[in-house]
């Protein structure tokens, strides 16, 4: 059983379309989201259907998805965010935000935990060094622990027990070493890696694998939609650059 592991969808449709058509041609049917599947993009709506639709999906809670249903304050997001966030609550339906609401912050299954940020604050930390990785070591019992939030791909693992972290890249792949791994998969719908196309990759428990992979997709549609919609302008351009 391999697994499609996502993270930060953030309203992006036609990113999540590509990533999820590059998962039915790898015949990937199981999949983890690591949150923030909306904010920042145009279609909130179908990204959330899109997702409810799937079978054999384990997801959590991001802060944006948090921010949408009211268990976290808009203040605490930058005026771009919080206009995208006010728009995607305006944008689903009562089905739509109770699958948000019903989101855990947190899930552990036999083969893997996963978070938005990191283990001890799931919501809020931007898991991003060496020393994040250690302090949140003791944090979880199931590894690999994959995370979001950062929206760059990354994998952090101890190294002849000393922590370390090492930045992927597309058609990287990493051979899971025993004791506490995490990885993060990259945004599907906002990288900031430098790199715009779309982030994803594919965990085999029975190799011991993860695969980091990088989709493109129809940037130009999603950036013609969001002005469509008079969405902050930032929003939009940094989509062409990935950053």
């Amino acid at each position: 059983m391999r697994y499609g592991v996502f993270s930060d969808v953030h309203g992006n449709y036609e990113a999540l379309k590509a990533v999820l058509d590059f998962y039915r041609k790898n015949a990937v049917e199981n999949f983890v989201c690591c949150g923030d599947i909306v904010g920042y993009g145009p279609q909130p709506s179908e990204c959330v259907e899109a997702l409810r639709g799937i079978k054999g999906l384990t997801a959590v809670l991001g802060n944006h998805d948090a921010a949408v249903v009211g268990r976290m304050d808009v203040k605490w997001f930058n005026a771009n965010a919080a206009w995208a966030i006010e728009f995607a609550r305006k944008n689903l339906s009562g089905e739509a935000l109770d699958f948000i609401a019903r989101l855990p912050e947190r899930a552990e299954t036999a083969e893997f935990t996963v978070v938005h940020g990191s283990p001890r604050k799931p919501l809020t930390e931007y898991l991003l060094n060496e020393t994040q990785f250690a302090d949140n070591v003791k944090g979880w019992t199931t590894s690999p622990c994959f995370i979001g939030h950062s929206h760059m791909p990354m994998f952090f693992r101890q190294k002849e027990g000393i922590p370390a972290v090492n930045f992927m890249l597309s058609m990287d792949r990493v051979v899971i070493p025993e004791g506490p791994v995490m990885f993060n998969p990259g945004s599907v719908g906002q990288p900031r890696d430098g790199d715009p196309r779309a982030s994803c990759g594919i965990y085999d428990p029975a190799r011991r694998l993860f695969d980091h992979f990088k989709v493109f997709y129809d940037v130009g549609a999603t950036q013609r939609r969001m002005s469509d919609l008079k969405m902050p302008g930032m929003l939009a351009e940094r989509l062409s650059y990935g950053f």
